[in-house]
């Protein structure tokens, strides 16, 4: 039976752009303006397991998506025996919530918003629907060792630190939105050898780093094995007191609990292929009835740079990251073409 309480979402799209080709085709590309509106977004809320199910879906309010693209394309050199090309393009998108009811808006304010939390993400007008909302990390406790975070005194308002997580309060800590999306690719081909390579990158925003929290975690009475993170070999002693890597304790469950600590830059640069070719010459190849003849060499997912060592932002662009899931396999592959 349907839920006549909630409603289709309503998107309005509206997309403008331009092409051009300059200097007789040596530089060309594309521009464009997207903006897409949704109206009655729909949200999954999470309930109770003794609900009998894990979720529920209603329509929360109205969000924007807008942003530009470039496309650019260039020869850089074309000569008889040579040519050289670079291609680029880039993405910059914003995510803004642009109403909610007022029955939605459950939280307290929260630094002058109002809104609703979810999961890891606080919603609220005029902000991202992607913006993290969790304990901030205030440091270890010198004398002690024990992790701190931040919370706010509610008679005074006062900032003030707490070695008790359930005491932490929640703050907005940015989005995973990052400023910049896209990808780069040359290829120069001379004397029949031709070789190309292309990039993916992301530049800001940011993304929890689950993997890298669960290596700083302190075993408990329930861990069966667990591998750990060489930055523990830095946390806090008594001879070591100025770390800002928390005591390794065992049976503390919250030396790695939830915050801003493991929030983490998710821009990243990544060769995503580079490709070795050689075609051999025509009058070669036509004495045994061949048109062309091509050997060629690839990889793929070459490698990349992140922000921490094996830190790999690459699954959304919510933010969220999971310790159980591979990154892009490297291969490496050869291969013959022919043409009759």
């Amino acid at each position: 039976q349907g839920n006549e309480n909630i409603t289709w979402e309503t998107n309005t799209n509206f997309n403008v752009g331009a092409e051009f080709d300059l200097f007789k085709g040596r530089l060309s590309g594309s521009f464009e303006y997207f903006y897409r509106k949704t109206t009655d977004m729909l949200f999954a809320f999470p309930v109770a397991p003794s609900m009998g199910y894990s979720s529920y879906y209603a329509n929360i309010g109205d969000m924007r998506n807008s942003g530009i693209e470039l496309n650019l394309n260039a020869v850089l050199l074309n000569r008889k025996n040579v040519q050289w090309n670079f291609g680029l393009n880039l993405t910059h998108y914003k995510n803004k919530i642009l109403k909610l009811p007022e029955e939605r808006k459950t939280a307290k304010t929260i630094e002058g918003y109002e809104g609703f939390a979810s999961g890891s993400y606080f919603f609220t007008e005029g902000e991202s629907l992607h913006t993290f909302y969790i304990p901030k990390y205030a440091g270890v406790k010198p004398d002690t060792g024990e992790s701190m975070w931040y919370t706010t005194n509610p008679e005074t308002g006062a900032i003030e630190t707490t070695t008790a997580y359930q005491q932490a309060t929640y703050y907005t800590s940015g989005n995973a939105i990052a400023d910049l999306y896209g990808g780069f690719n040359t290829s120069i081909a001379f004397f029949g050898v031709d070789v190309s390579a292309s990039f993916t990158y992301q530049i800001g925003g940011l993304a929890y780093d689950s993997g890298y929290a669960g290596s700083m975690t302190s075993p408990v009475g329930t861990s069966v094995g667990m591998n750990m993170h060489k930055d523990l070999l830095n946390a806090w002693t008594p001879e070591n007191p100025e770390s800002n890597i928390p005591r390794l304790q065992y049976n503390d469950r919250y030396t790695a609990a939830v915050s801003d600590r493991f929030l983490t830059d998710a821009s990243y640069l990544n060769i995503q292929n580079i490709q070795v070719g050689y075609t051999f010459p025509h009058k070669w190849t036509s004495k045994f009835g061949v048109h062309s003849l091509r050997v060629y060499l690839a990889c793929d997912n070459v490698f990349y740079w992140s922000y921490r060592d094996g830190f790999d932002p690459r699954y959304s662009f919510t933010g969220s990251t999971n310790n159980a899931t591979y990154s892009p396999i490297r291969t490496i592959s050869g291969g013959i073409t022919v043409q009759f």
